[in-house]
């Protein structure tokens, strides 16, 4: 896979797992879909709405709450849907004619159905590492080098490729992590998660200086969504929200998307799903997405990050310019980007034996931010959710740089 590949639409759907041809879902005509469908209730995720559902299409709905540690990637067990309760969102694994039904049923006022899509995660590309001996460029940019604030008592969940727990730098941290791909462990083959949590929650005195991590005493919650092959599908990254705040967790960030078409409407799942996590106290970050070619091409931000209800993070480089590769506000209605971050030459822990790896992408700006977002929840314990939000975009420095491009500006930690 080449690293320019790399935040881009998979050409399959992940999930090849041994179904025989009449279980399996259609081919989906998008490249972009998996032929699955999520389906948002807008009178929540209870157990009655779930036999609804069930009576509906006919297909055995389980519930999200039923599953624990030792059940991983449950929701994509074949024939089934799943309802997250929290979310209010169910995914259903139905054939076309299934799904036909539901939509044009009785109840249909009262459900959003989408295709699932593939998301893949965004970035990284190597670069040289531009930083001082005590703090990354990043670090030091945000201000999170001369902040009192360390994140101390704060969640914040990684929802990406895993992380490597055998990694010296997170030795003695109590690390909550589970699987959502199924038949996957934790464990990071492709690096992108290690490297992502790294950035938001890496230890204030690393192994090898100089410390590139946000917020060193956070309480850490990975959350495996994509796959060894750096892609996944919503399916999985719903089941990972779904499980972030059902554990409290006040950052979820997910450094990951597809490509979104100019004129394309955000996801009404999606944004549905992110108002509900605010209303829980959690905050969706996301990553833009780094297909532009600046200053020639200009893409729109990456699906999820364009709605409304997640914060979208663009990158800036060590210039404080926008990096060539960031995707910028293109499409109306919540397609802007929200706030920047350095995303740039960016050095990050990554898994044995290489240990460290500097890297670009706005997936190396969505963990500043969701760090950041951390130090600001332990400097002010009331703020949760859309407060946590306000209270992020507030403190951003401004750029001379295009709204659409970095929305309120530079992400800044609390002094």
């Amino acid at each position: 896979m080449g690293e320019r590949d790399v935040g881009k639409v998979g050409a399959t759907a992940s999930g090849a797992d041994g179904r025989s041809p009449s279980a399996a879902p259609s081919r989906p005509v998008d490249p972009r879909h998996t032929g699955r469908h999520v389906v948002l209730l807008k009178d929540g995720g209870s157990r009655a709405a779930a036999e609804r559902l069930r009576n509906a299409t006919g297909l055995r709905m389980s519930m999200s709450s039923d599953f624990d540690g030792r059940v991983r990637g449950a929701h994509t067990a074949t024939g089934e849907g799943v309802m997250f309760e929290r979310l209010g969102v169910a995914l259903l694994h139905g054939d076309p004619d299934q799904v036909r039904a539901l939509a044009k049923g009785a109840g249909a006022r009262k459900l959003i159905v989408e295709p699932e899509r593939i998301v893949r995660v965004s970035g990284p590309w190597d670069d040289p590492l531009a930083d001082s001996e005590a703090a990354t460029w990043g670090l030091q940019a945000t201000r999170v080098a001369s902040s009192r604030f360390s994140g101390q008592g704060v969640r914040v969940a990684i929802l990406d490729t895993g992380i490597d727990l055998q990694h010296p730098d997170f030795a003695g941290r109590a690390i909550v992590s589970q699987s959502f791909v199924a038949g996957g462990t934790v464990a990071d083959v492709f690096g992108h998660g290690t490297q992502c949590a790294g950035v938001a929650c890496g230890p204030l005195n690393p192994g090898r200086p100089p410390r590139y991590g946000v917020a060193p005493d956070a309480e850490i919650y990975v959350g495996k969504v994509v796959g060894d092959d750096g892609s996944g599908t919503d399916g999985d990254v719903l089941a990972g929200i779904d499980w972030a705040v059902g554990n409290g967790c006040a950052v979820i960030c997910m450094a990951l998307g597809t490509t979104a078409r100019q004129g394309e409407p955000h996801s009404q799942v999606y944004e549905q799903v992110a108002a509900r996590s605010l209303a829980a106290g959690s905050v969706l970050v996301a990553a833009a997405g780094n297909q532009s070619q600046r200053p020639d091409t200009i893409v729109p931000v990456d699906h999820p990050a364009d709605c409304p209800s997640i914060l979208s993070v663009g990158a800036v480089d060590p210039h404080l310019g926008i990096a060539v590769f960031s995707n910028g506000g293109r499409n109306p209605d919540g397609g802007e980007v929200d706030i920047a971050a350095p995303g740039v030459a960016i050095l990050s822990c990554w898994p044995g034996p290489a240990l460290y790896q500097a890297a670009s992408g706005t997936s190396m700006a969505a963990p500043h931010v969701a760090g950041i977002l951390a130090l600001l929840a332990e400097a002010d314990p009331a703020a949760r959710g859309q407060a946590l939000r306000a209270l992020l975009l507030r403190a951003a420095s401004g750029l001379p740089l295009p709204a659409g491009d970095v929305g309120a500006g530079l992400a800044q930690a609390p002094q």
